[in-house]
C-alpha cells in the first residue's frame, strides 16, 4: 500500500488485479461486504507514450476531461505536485508528449495531463486522431481519513 505521509504519489505497488471467485463462495460474499465498508476513494491511473497522427483517422464523441475528480483530486492539485517534484514511484523520467490520465473506475470522469517543453499541462489527446502506447498503470488509493 502506499505511503500518503509522503504526499500525492502515483505508485505501482496497486496494480489493478483481476481475481475471479465463484459467486456463491463464502470468500466472494466477504470480499464484497469489505469493498462496501471502504472508505477511500479509488483512482486509476495510466501513463502513455505519445506514438503520432494517425493515418486514418476516426470520427465519434467521447466526453472531455474533467477539472476534479474529487473535492481534494483537482487537475490544479495534480499539476502542481506533478511540476514541483517526482510523484511516481517507480524509475521514470517524463519524455515529451507523454500522456498521464487519472480516473475514476468506471473511465467516465477523468483528469489529463500532457508533459511539454518540461512540464505537465492539462491537456489531452484526441482518442480518434492520436496514436499513444502504453507505458505503466496504478491504482491512486485516498487515506481514509481524508478525501483525496
Amino acid at each position: 500500500m502506499c505511503d500518503f505521509s509522503k504526499g500525492f504519489i502515483l505508485c505501482k505497488c496497486n496494480d489493478p488485479k483481476v481475481i475471479v471467485h465463484h459467486k456463491k463462495s463464502k470468500r466472494r460474499k466477504k470480499l464484497n461486504k469489505q469493498s462496501k465498508a471502504k472508505t477511500t476513494a479509488e483512482y486509476e491511473w495510466t501513463l502513455f507514450s505519445y506514438v503520432g497522427i494517425r493515418k486514418e483517422q476516426e470520427m465519434g464523441r467521447y466526453r472531455l476531461p474533467a477539472s476534479k475528480l474529487d473535492e481534494g483530486l483537482t487537475a490544479d492539485f495534480v499539476f502542481e505536485e506533478l511540476n514541483t517534484r517526482n510523484c511516481f514511484d517507480f524509475e521514470y523520467h517524463p519524455k515529451e508528449g507523454d500522456n498521464l490520465i487519472i480516473h475514476t473506475s468506471t473511465g467516465f470522469n477523468r483528469i489529463e495531463f500532457i508533459y511539454r517543453d518540461g512540464i505537465w499541462e492539462e491537456d489531452h489527446y484526441s482518442p480518434f486522431s492520436d496514436d499513444c502506447e502504453k507505458i505503466d498503470n496504478g491504482i491512486l488509493t485516498t487515506p481514509p481519513s481524508q478525501k483525496a
